[in-house]
């Protein structure tokens, strides 16, 4: 399940480079790494990036870093470049509400935490971001599986709909491996591909990844979503999530 310390320097070093890995191998390699750095169980960070991203590739399910949601309009592009374009066009027409990346932050909610649109597609940093997320539910809730369903939603009814694809995205991953997923359902966004065709019309569902904690849920199929209620962040300051102890930014794959 790890990739080799070849790809793992390259991914480090050589940003041209990093950008030219697959797309599922660098989902898998980035939530790997956030699970190392911050205690979260590799399995739980594995889990939801496949859930959020799943996509079927050759016959296997794996993680998709490219994917990008606006209002409902989900879709995985072929290269970094493609979706960061159609995030950043979407924030510029003044509709914020676009999940990014490998574990779908919402720029809406978390877009002041990081330095721009292409920042949050950074698989490491955005893998780091979520999985100081779920640190934070794990330690309200006292449980991995019930903070991964506070990853999606508060409210019961859309967390346990979620929970049921995460927990078999869970089981087959812990059983098989990333490389194994063969049979296992996508994402529970279901995406679709970007260049086939027109898109379809954007669905009623929003997915907004975490208004401020402690905050009321809003009975809306969100991710701790309170609508009409002041932004803010969720968790830390940009200095706190994306630098290490003495303040200086830690390596990512645009690096």
């Amino acid at each position: 399940m790890r990739l080799s310390a070849l790809l793992f320097c390259l991914l480090l070093l050589l940003p041209r480079v990093a950008l030219a890995v697959p797309s599922a191998d660098v989902c898998e390699w980035a939530a790997q790494q956030a699970a190392a750095e911050t205690g979260v169980p590799a399995d739980i960070l594995g889990a939801l990036t496949l859930t959020e991203t799943g996509r079927r590739t050759d016959g296997v399910v794996r993680p998709w870093a490219w994917s990008a949601n606006a209002e409902g309009e989900g879709a995985w592009f072929d290269d970094p470049q493609s979706a960061i374009a159609f995030a950043e066009q979407r924030v510029a027409m003044g509709r914020p509400n676009v999940d990014i990346g490998c574990f779908q932050l919402n720029y809406r909610w978390h877009g002041e935490n990081f330095q721009s649109v292409a920042q949050m597609f950074d698989p490491l940093t955005n893998a780091r971001y979520a999985a100081q997320f779920v640190s934070q539910l794990y330690a309200e809730t006292g449980d991995w599986r019930v903070a991964a369903g506070a990853f999606h939603s508060r409210t019961p009814v859309h967390a346990n709909r979620y929970l049921a694809r995460f927990d078999t995205l869970r089981d087959m991953l812990q059983t098989r491996g990333f490389a194994q997923m063969t049979g296992a359902p996508e994402t529970y966004n279901q995406f679709q591909m970007a260049q086939a065709g027109p898109r379809r019309e954007p669905r009623a569902r929003v997915m907004l990844l975490g208004a401020p904690l402690g905050s009321a849920p809003s009975g809306q199929v969100a991710s701790l979503a309170v609508i009409n209620a002041p932004r803010g962040p969720m968790i830390a300051t940009r200095a706190t999530m994306l630098s290490d102890g003495e303040g200086a930014a830690r390596g990512s794959l645009w690096r």
